[in-house]
């Protein structure tokens, strides 16, 4: 279920992610350009969902929910990882924390497969202006990061 290719494509959330929500409007269309549209990283959307988007619950909007709702649960545990003072507590959240993680990721790919999340690659150009402005940041630290 996880391969190479898919670990290298980001996590919902992070830099070069995008949520698709199915049928993108005509004036959300207009605004990207050809260029932008090529350059998605995207499966195709899968035929469950309607024409026309309804008040019902569909499988995407599910998922949606369901993957929103781990990562917020994820950054809770994260926090109650850190926090907790008693060895086997740490150790019983820490195990929960990986199990929540795992099912984030499960849930990121599902929606990837299905085109319902697409992510967008940044260009070598604005991604070496990104390194060169977090590495400045390392001579904020108060202890060198490399002897």
């Amino acid at each position: 279920m996880f391969n190479q290719q898919q670990s290298m494509m980001g996590m919902p959330g992070m830099p070069g992610g995008q949520y698709v929500p199915g049928q993108q409007s005509m004036s959300s269309q207009q605004g990207m350009t050809n260029q932008q549209q090529q350059n998605m990283i995207k499966n195709p959307q899968a035929n469950l969902l309607p024409e026309v988007k309804s008040s019902r619950v569909n499988d995407r909007d599910t998922l949606n929910f369901a993957l929103s709702q781990e990562k917020y649960i994820t950054d809770n545990l994260n926090v109650f990882a850190r926090e907790a003072s008693h060895r086997q507590l740490h150790n019983d959240v820490m195990r929960i924390f990986n199990e929540t993680h795992a099912m984030t990721r499960e849930l990121f790919d599902l929606m990837f497969r299905k085109g319902w999340y697409a992510l967008e690659p940044d260009q070598p150009q604005k991604m070496a202006q990104t390194h060169q402005q977090f590495s400045q940041y390392s001579s904020q630290f108060p202890y060198p990061m490399y002897q």
